[in-house]
């Protein structure tokens, strides 16, 4: 066995991970489990309001063009 450690991506997977469980409504245990880091936690509040503001401009950009609408749903 080789006795070196790839650490290619670890850190990329890590960050994939910790917004997924933001996207997926789980932003509030991701930053129970990083309450020992404040500046992770604060980033991750961040990210989290910041996926309330999307949310919200992309129904009104539904609301009001009937084209982004279309092509919202196509994505879905």
């Amino acid at each position: 066995m080789p006795k070196y450690v790839v650490k290619e991506g670890i850190l990329d997977k890590f960050l994939k991970k910790l917004f997924s469980n933001i996207g997926s409504g789980k932003g509030a245990k991701a930053a129970r489990l990083l309450h020992k880091d404040p500046v992770l936690q604060d980033l991750t509040k961040k990210a989290s309001d910041n996926q309330e503001k999307m949310k919200k401009h992309i129904e009104k950009r539904r609301k009001e063009d009937s084209d982004y609408d279309y092509f919202y749903n196509a994505l879905k």
